[in-house]
């Protein structure tokens, strides 16, 4: 009989041990002695996950972040839809590692993987959660707050590949859980780390370096050949002295362009051959303290184009040049074919130009934390349109020729410890949190919130592999504050029209998931994960987990049965703004919710 828990051989993997109910011992040893023969079974049976897969996923299977390299968060199962969902119950749960709860679950062939805070991963068979191996990297005291997170891996071929705190791309044995390669990319030392998950495209590994503070560089985004992990190509987010549009930062030294974090995974169209991914802000924060002079500081809170093959910036939009806020602009881009007919009466700005009549190809979604959709020409990288989901005063315009963003000069910053009221507050009206795309409605679905702090500028004293520290932010109430600090918001996305929008006191931290059903999940603040009729907003089931879910949904199929998967624990949250919704910390739970028999 093949063991429960399948252990790796590698030094690096220890056991966690099966949490027993009182009072069921002897039920649950019996049932999952049964059960681990039968899931051990999906290990042998696992077929490679080969380049079609990932370019055309089945619909049974999540093989990346958003399920797609388009970034749709969509799922194409329709067992569960708009007329059953009300009988959606919980299938099983499974106890997740304490930490930074950002967990993406991926499914092939009756297999969940769960990549999980501080590089530990787990495999467990899908249809019940039965244990099949762990893996887990040694720890490393690393300075930077934000290497604990880990917000997916991809599979590839018998590979599970993921990006690790410590700078390192990791290549998993999907059978045992043993390392077949690893290849070193950053200095964790200095502050280097992974946050954004890898995606593989066209045999390619695509990942972003995240923690570049004080380390004297900026970051990177890198192509790794996903059979070996040889570098590739290098792309630096900061051009140096004497680069094209290095002028942008001014005179200052190469060893002061600090920032440009690429801390999201990137997206990738196969037909024109272009990786889209995000870029933050600079580091420090504020204008005066990098003495950049008003400079555009390239390419920080931009989206770049890059050719695929050799990593060359193919074009860029800079969504805030300069930047003393907090803004950042990493998140997801969505690539959609779409008409393109902006409602001049509906979005915020919108480029005079367009034809009205014409169909594209577009980059849209929300790329920053002001929470306004972007809209843009994914070959050539035009500006068409941008509209506003929640309330913010950092943008006011768009300037089309220069192809960025306008800046409110009402909050441009001369002096430390100068106060300022910026809407939203450096948490955003959106984080790391990511909107979906449902092709059936052609609606783009937008968790966003109604945040405003007062913020102020400190001294530096810069330390190596830390966080930077540069500016203080204290939450504050808004000029148009009516106490719904939630919006969830579902945008045409060829019109830029918000067809419907539904308001909340508790904020929405949560992910989107979109099905074939008629389906838009969700979580909030308030503990619940709900799912929406995607065409008129309606609520049409929502369940009280244990805390706020700081996952991304997915959806997937074993033995013709579809799951709805969550993981709820420690994520992005908006309770400051609202007191009154407390829960515990931790609690790190993956829920799994199906129809009954």
């Amino acid at each position: 009989m093949k063991t429960l828990w399948a252990r790796s051989r590698s030094q690096q993997t220890v056991c966690k041990p099966l949490l027993f109910f009182v009072g069921f011992f002897y039920w649950l040893s019996f049932n999952t002695v049964l059960a681990s023969d039968n899931s051990a079974s999906l290990l042998e049976d696992y077929t490679p996950v080969t380049l079609d897969d990932l370019a055309d996923p089945p619909a049974e299977d999540w093989l990346m972040w958003r399920g797609t390299a388009n970034h749709w968060a969509h799922s194409a199962l329709d067992q569960i839809n708009q007329d059953n969902v009300a009988n959606l119950r919980l299938a099983w749960a499974w106890t997740l590692e304490p930490g930074k709860q950002e967990t993406t679950p991926l499914v092939h062939d009756g297999v969940m993987f769960l990549p999980q805070a501080c590089d530990y991963i787990e495999a467990v068979d899908a249809r019940d959660g039965t244990p099949l191996w762990e893996y887990r990297r040694p720890a490393v005291d690393h300075a930077a707050p934000l290497s604990c997170a880990n917000r997916n891996g991809t599979l590839y071929k018998d590979q599970l590949i993921v990006a690790t705190r410590d700078a390192y791309i990791v290549s998993l044995n999907v059978r045992t859980g043993e390392v077949t390669w690893e290849v070193e990319v950053g200095d964790w030392k200095v502050g280097q780390h992974y946050s954004g998950g890898p995606q593989v495209f066209n045999g390619k590994i695509i990942t972003g370096m995240s923690g570049c503070y004080y380390i004297n560089t900026s970051c990177w985004i890198t192509a790794h050949d996903a059979d070996t992990g040889e570098e590739l190509w290098r792309r630096n987010t900061i051009p140096r002295v004497g680069e094209p549009n290095g002028d942008s930062w001014g005179e200052v030294p190469n060893e002061q362009r600090r920032g440009g974090s690429a801390w999201m995974p990137a997206s990738f169209d196969a037909e024109l051959n272009l990786i889209y991914i995000g870029i933050a802000v600079p580091i420090p924060w504020g204008t005066i303290q990098r003495d950049t002079k008003g400079g555009d500081v390239l390419y920080t809170n931009s989206t770049l184009a890059l050719d695929a093959e050799t990593g060359e910036i193919a074009w860029y939009f800079q969504h805030i040049p300069g930047g003393n806020w907090d803004q950042d602009h990493p998140f997801e881009r969505l690539i959609v074919e779409t008409e393109v007919a902006p409602n001049p009466d509906a979005v915020s700005w919108m480029n005079p130009n367009i034809d009205s009549s014409e169909r594209r190809k577009v980059i849209t979604g929300v790329p920053g934390k002001p929470g306004i959709v972007w809209t843009l020409d994914a070959a050539t990288g035009d500006f068409l349109w941008a509209t506003q989901t929640n309330y913010q005063n950092v943008i006011i315009g768009v300037d089309v020729e220069k192809r960025q963003g306008i800046t409110n000069p009402a909050l441009d910053i001369t002096e430390i410890a100068q106060r300022k009221l910026v809407c939203p507050t450096t948490q955003g009206g959106i984080n790391w949190n990511s909107v979906g795309y449902s092709p059936r409605s052609n609606f783009l679905y937008a968790p966003s919130n109604n945040t405003c702090m007062t913020f102020f500028l400190r001294p530096v004293e810069p330390v190596v592999g830390a966080h930077h520290q540069s500016a203080v932010s204290r939450p504050t109430i808004g000029p148009e504050d009516d106490g719904m600090v939630g919006l969830f918001s579902a945008v045409d996305v060829a019109s830029g029209e918000i067809r419907w929008q539904h308001k909340q006191r508790a904020g929405i931290g949560g992910s989107v998931l979109t099905t074939a059903g008629g389906l838009v999940f969700v979580s909030d603040d308030a503990r619940r994960f709900r799912a929406f009729d995607a065409d008129s907003g309606e609520i049409l089931w929502e369940q009280i987990l244990n805390s706020a879910a700081g996952g991304y949904p997915v959806s997937y199929s074993v033995d013709g049965i579809q799951y709805i998967a969550i993981a709820a624990g420690q994520g992005v949250n908006y309770r400051v703004h609202t007191p009154e919704i407390q829960q515990r910390r931790g609690g790190n739970i993956l829920y799994v919710f199906r129809l009954p028999d």
